[in-house]
């Protein structure tokens, strides 16, 4: 059988089928993410993976989800629980951590052609999305840093490489359960993602309702909510009995505060001096983690009430942040900002600009792809609202990957659309 879209001279044959090929680009991949992650010093190089840094060593020495010593929720569970794991049996050493996520890389690569062949694209689009994942060079950036965003990354790609298979079989129990466990994995590092878990269990309904192909598959609907629910409900009992509140993480506050009521501060680079000694953080230092969270939380509700224009306004501009081809040119990057800019314009613009023309011409076969769709206006949608950075984009990049593949290597005069 050929590809849909692809060449007929050329049978489809994913690199998935070809090891020795596939491994020695994995294998060149594992070498780029290797030397430049353990090359870097033995020292945290962001604020962020301080408190990643903390709570998983606490829980990996001590056994206690905490930081300095006080239990807290400041982080979610799943990006922590695998840095303690690896803390707890190789010791407190960064570059273990930066070596397990150079592995969890060609993870990506793996899940990414797994998505093209379970959409049955051509074999030349297969090996670009394998090329382009292996080489792409902000993964290799942040999976060698101590945050969540590398696994964040591969969990999303995971995600939708799950619903695509359930699709394919909506009355299986195993690959709903499969659904349910990769959101609720992802769920617990960004929340943002449970809308997203939401709609596909809607939409999964409403065209297994429209097939009525058979009997309503309510078990694997059951098994995707029960497995998906059950890791949240207990991190949330757990953060109710801990700090009475039932939540899954405490940290939107301080965020939000950070970037929309400061975001003057944080564009000019002002903020953590203004920060410092502001009224407002001197109010709250006497407060629980919890109560400092849900304060913030509610003057921020108050002040985009009083502020709608100007919040309207910072939102566009978050949206502009989130999906530039270039970083911000008043920072000083470690790797030196010509560089990192002189990478983007070379890789973002393409990407994106192809990616986006890839989704507009496979958009008939929006019942296999509507996934993609939501989670590229869902994600955009919740850090325009909230805070927009280059960074926060590097689990839809994936996407733009897959779909860029596919504008180049599928003929304008064939059609995958059926």
């Amino acid at each position: 059988m050929e590809s849909p879209g692809g060449d007929h001279s050329v049978p489809l044959q994913s690199p998935l089928k070809k090891p020795r090929l596939l491994g020695v680009l994995l294998g060149l991949g594992l070498f780029v993410r290797l030397g430049y992650g353990l090359h870097l010093p033995h020292v945290l190089l962001f604020p962020d993976e301080n408190s990643f840094d903390k709570i998983a060593w606490s829980v990996a020495s001590q056994g206690q989800y905490a930081i300095d010593g006080r239990p807290t929720t400041y982080r979610p569970p799943s990006y922590v629980i695998f840095m303690a794991a690896l803390y707890k049996i190789f010791g407190h050493h960064y570059r273990v951590v930066r070596a397990a996520q150079a592995f969890m890389g060609l993870g990506l690569v793996l899940v990414l052609i797994g998505i093209a062949n379970e959409l049955r694209w051509s074999v030349k689009t297969q090996w670009a999305v394998a090329c382009l994942t292996t080489f792409y060079p902000f993964f290799i950036y942040y999976e060698s840093h101590l945050m969540s965003d590398a696994s964040l990354t591969f969990w999303h790609a995971a995600a939708l490489l799950s619903i695509v298979r359930w699709h394919l079989d909506p009355t299986s129990e195993g690959r709903a359960a499969l659904v349910g466990f990769c959101f609720a994995v992802l769920c617990l590092m960004k929340g943002i993602f449970i809308p997203l878990f939401a709609f596909v269990i809607a939409m999964e309904a409403f065209l297994a309702w429209r097939a009525k192909s058979g009997p309503f598959p309510w078990r694997s609907f059951m098994a995707a909510g029960f497995v998906f629910a059950l890791p949240l409900f207990l991190w949330a009992l757990r953060n109710e009995r801990t700090f009475g509140r039932f939540m899954l993480d405490g940290h939107g506050g301080s965020t939000m505060i950070e970037t929309i009521v400061f975001h003057d501060r944080v564009k000019d680079g002002t903020y953590p001096e203004v920060w410092a000694h502001h009224p407002l953080r001197q109010k709250t230092e006497a407060m629980s983690e919890s109560d400092r969270d849900a304060f913030y939380s509610s003057y921020v509700k108050n002040y985009v009430r009083q502020h709608p224009r100007l919040y309207a306004l910072q939102s566009l501009e978050r949206f502009k942040d989130l999906w530039r081809f270039y970083p911000r040119q008043d920072i000083q990057f470690r790797e030196g900002r010509r560089s990192l800019t002189l990478m983007s314009l070379l890789t973002e613009p393409f990407l994106i600009l192809a990616g986006l023309v890839g989704l507009f011409r496979a958009r008939r076969r929006w019942r296999e792809l509507y996934p993609f769709y939501a989670t590229l206006f869902l994600t955009t949608a919740a850090y325009a609202l909230i805070t927009g950075q280059m960074r926060y984009r590097l689990p839809l990049m994936p996407i733009m990957i897959l779909f860029a593949s596919y504008a180049v290597f599928t003929p304008k005069n064939r059609s995958s659309d059926h």
